[in-house]
């Protein structure tokens, strides 16, 4: 790095952040009718951390348009995904007073190295150009903003904010915005500026697919405001790895910013930034680690278990089939991490940590199985406060088809990701 280039003011991340959303109000955000099975809302107010965990679950950052007074602020073909390079300090203390303000803005984000983004094609914004502020915009067909070419090539104009210090004042330099253009293939949702509320699933609706290992993006941080919302996202970048969607190099830290509030000093260098983050590192490594005896162990207890309860239970008259499993609901725990790593356990598409049945054998009646699932179930939960409970699929061998079945589980399990706080 340049000598010069290390100063306070500076950054080597861009930060997306997140903010609350009312869908009621008049900037709300246009969501797809389907967000996943387990991120589940009810009413019009989305929190930022809602927001956030659903992004993180399905790996997409969406191109926006931006619109304000139902026009596109965002200028061109290609909507665009806004960052900023607020050193993390800045950042911080910008989103908590911006918020207290009832501004759309809070200290809740997703960090990325700047050096990625910019392989990728993000840019920093262009305020005003060279033709002052009187720089007209049309409107054509389907709702586009567009800047006369001679001025700003289309492919460029997505990076266009305006910019004025002459009687009517408009300056949002201190966003230090940066900008990625979506510039791949129109979906319902995202082929024009007025068409977003037509999306019906999170993948509809274009954007920077960041777990994608394609894209080689290694060190992503995410900023939090509680040791409570930092345990649920270990969870949800386990589940992440899991899945064979990402590698354990995508994520790098997990910052709790509250912590750090009244000391934000700490952050003002490079140096003391990159000391935090380091603290702040939440090590996944270890929960890959190679099997141990403790792990031979927890498998050989499930297998003998579930063997007994097969063989001290009586056939029934078989009425239904299907597939039926063992759901553990805690990705971190021992027992779960056991299983996992000897392959018992696999995690489905979206999210579920199923356990294979293979003691049980698949003539018997499927409600017996869940019966008998449940009951493998109470001697984990009994025995190593391990939560779990049977899932089923009727009429098919496959975990991700309709309908399917669960025993007791809490929704404040991590697997599900609320709009709302538990009382």
């Amino acid at each position: 790095m340049n000598r010069n280039n290390i100063r306070f003011d500076l950054s080597n991340y861009l930060i997306h952040f997140f903010r609350d959303v009312d869908l009621s109000s008049d900037r709300p955000v246009d969501i797809p009718e389907f967000m996943g099975w387990q991120n589940i809302h009810e009413g019009d107010f989305l929190p930022a951390f809602f927001m956030l965990r659903a992004t993180l679950r399905n790996g997409r950052i969406w191109a926006t348009w931006s619109i304000r007074n139902n026009q596109p602020t965002v200028y061109g073909y290609n909507p665009a995904i806004c960052f900023t390079e607020m050193p993390i300090a800045a950042f911080l203390e910008s989103g908590y007073k911006r918020r207290l303000a009832g501004e759309a803005m809070s200290p809740i984000a997703l960090v990325f190295p700047k050096e990625a983004l910019y392989n990728l094609g993000a840019r920093q914004v262009i305020s005003g150009g060279s033709e002052g502020s009187n720089v007209s915009s049309i409107k054509v067909k389907g709702g586009y903003r567009l800047l006369p070419e001679s001025s700003f090539s289309l492919r460029e104009q997505y990076r266009y904010v305006t910019y004025s210090l002459g009687e009517r004042k408009i300056d949002w330099t201190h966003e230090r915005e940066w900008r990625y253009p979506y510039r791949g293939e129109s979906f319902n949702g995202i082929s024009s500026p007025h068409g977003i509320g037509e999306a019906e699933s999170w993948y509809e609706i274009g954007g920077l697919d960041f777990i994608d290992t394609k894209y080689r993006i290694h060190g992503i941080g995410v900023i939090v405001e509680s040791d409570d919302q930092v345990n649920l996202i270990l969870s949800d970048i386990l589940t992440l790895v899991d899945s064979n969607r990402t590698s354990y190099h995508t994520f790098s830290f997990i910052l709790n910013n509250s912590r750090l509030q009244n000391n934000l000093q700490q952050l003002q260098n490079p140096t003391e930034t990159s000391k935090t983050i380091l603290d702040a590192t939440i090590d996944i490594e270890p929960y890959f680690k190679t099997i141990s005896i403790e792990d031979e162990n927890y498998n050989k207890i499930f297998s003998d278990i579930a063997m007994q309860i097969e063989q001290s239970t009586d056939d029934i008259i078989s009425c239904e089939w299907g597939g039926c499993w063992l759901w553990f609901h805690d990705n971190k725990h021992s027992f779960t991490r056991a299983l996992l790593k000897k392959g018992r356990i696999f995690v489905t598409k979206d999210g579920r940590y199923l356990a294979k049945l293979d003691e049980f054998r698949y003539t018997r009646d499927l409600r017996q199985r869940e019966y008998m699932a449940n009951q493998l179930a109470d001697y984990i939960r009994n025995t190593f406060e391990c939560e779990c409970c049977y899932f089923s699929v009727s009429n098919s061998y496959s975990p991700t088809d309709l309908p399917f079945y669960a025993g007791k589980i809490s929704q404040d399990t991590s697997y599900f990701n609320k709009s709302w706080k538990s009382m």
